[in-house]
């Protein structure tokens, strides 16, 4: 393995979030969890935060956490990836979380930085709504509960989005800091 493989740095702990994306990030939570219990209509039992995962892998053991986990029903329906700067560069890894997330694939991924917010079919990949507003309310998410789809990830996709949310961790690929 070659001396400047980001992987080992991260494993050695040098390729971690700043002390200010950790703060943004946490920022960033609260603010959408405001949010959600505000103006979305959710009650704080049906919201989990920081919830943790662990992400094995061949080589390594990953502990990632996960912002915010809107659990109705008994079963995640949306998961909230937070964090600083570009939302676009945190879709792909939220994506491979979702499905990796429990049993089944959590159906809806939301990746937000506090300002803007991409929603997220996790079956498709596909963009369903964008900003804070497009977030759905309580009311909506209910209505669309029967059609949510809560299907196991298949067997040979499961090492592809383990590879894919490695590679992302291991690089150390947290988004910007400002």
């Amino acid at each position: 393995m070659a001396d400047n493989c980001p992987g080992d740095k991260f494993r050695e702990g040098v390729v971690t979030p700043s002390a200010c994306e950790l703060i943004k990030e946490e920022v960033i939570r609260q603010k959408v969890q405001g949010l959600l219990l505000g103006e979305k209509g959710y009650i704080s039992e049906e919201i989990a935060e920081e919830v943790p995962f662990d992400l094995e892998t061949d080589r390594e053991v990953f502990q990632l956490k996960v912002s915010l986990v809107i659990q109705m029903e008994g079963r995640p329906l949306v998961l909230i990836k937070c964090g600083a700067g570009s939302i676009l560069a945190r879709e792909r890894p939220a994506l491979a979380l979702s499905p990796l997330f429990g049993e089944y694939q959590v159906p809806i991924t939301i990746v937000t930085n506090g300002e803007d917010a991409a929603i997220l079919n996790t079956l498709t990949g596909e963009t369903l709504g964008c900003g804070l507003s497009a977030i759905p309310d309580k009311k909506n998410l209910l209505s669309q509960l029967a059609d949510l789809k809560c299907i196991p990830l298949p067997e040979k996709r499961i090492k592809l989005e383990k590879q894919i949310l490695s590679a992302f961790e291991a690089l150390g690929l947290h988004g910007e800091c400002h």
